[in-house]
């Protein structure tokens, strides 16, 4: 992954929704992992692949005492994770786990295991893993509620950066100039393309913050601000998106190559589709599997 992942984290954002959860995850999330933990044998070891901040270890540890550890190969906010019930270890990889083996009663992860090597990580998962231990894995989905609006998302921010960034660089030079006709010219043809493209996308496209970019510059056409820094910043942003969201479409691909690593080990799975209870929209894929006794 991405070190923008290390950013996000050390900002203190306990779940990888940011600000859409204050708190921790809710709904089927919540009931899933309060559900699977309470499977969990009394004392179990448990470790997070991919924890971020804990939310998952503090949702499993609420009315339980469970031996919890936490891996993630971003860096954390130390502040969250000392008020979570667990062992948090920062900068470490799924792929080269520093455990030894059969350690583990139970491994679990939520959104991260389909971002990593996964061949090398469904060996170590399971080198780490005691006889009769099971794991459960919650991944992204191509079709889900999470994924398509952000595919949506990701072609819209795309075609800024193939389709529209030099309008916007003119329209930044002219608001500078507090020329207001030519400004006004320059956003009528960024609208032209954008109806051409995106006319039946405007969520897309706010979710790139271009409109509220181009309304903050013509709000403040005879500002005194510094708008080529403006648009830097909002360039840079557009960048983290680009990348944040080209790294959930695979990460969402790559679901089929964890059940399909599974199975080449020989690995028994159940799995199926999280639904959201009243859309009964796809929220995610999840796989559950066991350890084989030796």
């Amino acid at each position: 992954m991405s070190s923008h992942w290390s950013e996000y984290w050390s900002g203190g954002h306990l779940t990888s929704f940011g600000s859409g959860f204050k708190k921790n995850y809710e709904g089927e999330l919540k009931e899933f992992w309060e559900a699977t933990a309470k499977k969990f044998g009394e004392n179990s070891t448990v470790l997070d692949v991919g924890t971020g901040n804990g939310a998952l270890i503090e949702l499993i540890q609420n009315n339980n005492q469970f031996n919890c550890y936490g891996i993630d190969k971003a860096e954390m906010h130390k502040g969250v994770t000392q008020s979570i019930n667990g062992t948090f270890l920062a900068k470490t990889s799924v792929e080269c786990l520093p455990f030894n083996d059969n350690v583990f009663s139970n491994v679990i992860a939520q959104f991260s295991l389909e971002y990593s090597q996964v061949s090398q990580s469904i060996d170590e998962i399971y080198r780490v893993l005691s006889s009769g231990g099971s794991f459960t894995f919650v991944c992204h989905h191509p079709e889900s509620i999470i994924v398509k609006p952000n595919k949506k998302i990701l072609k819209a921010a795309n075609f800024i950066k193939s389709d529209i960034e030099n309008h916007l660089i003119r329209l930044v030079k002219s608001v500078r100039s507090s020329n207001l006709l030519l400004s006004k010219q320059i956003v009528e043809e960024i609208e032209a393309k954008v109806i051409t493209h995106f006319k039946y996308e405007q969520e897309a496209l706010k979710g790139t913050n271009l409109p509220a970019f181009i309304e903050f510059l013509l709000q403040n056409i005879h500002g005194n601000l510094d708008f080529e820094e403006a648009y830097r910043l909002f360039m840079e942003e557009l960048d983290l998106l680009i990348k944040r969201l080209s790294e959930l479409v695979a990460a969402a691909k790559n679901t089929k190559n964890i059940l399909e690593q599974l199975k080449a080990l020989s690995i028994e799975v159940e799995g199926g589709q999280l639904l959201g209870y009243e859309s009964c929209n796809i929220l995610a894929t999840y796989i559950h599997g066991s350890k084989c006794n030796s």
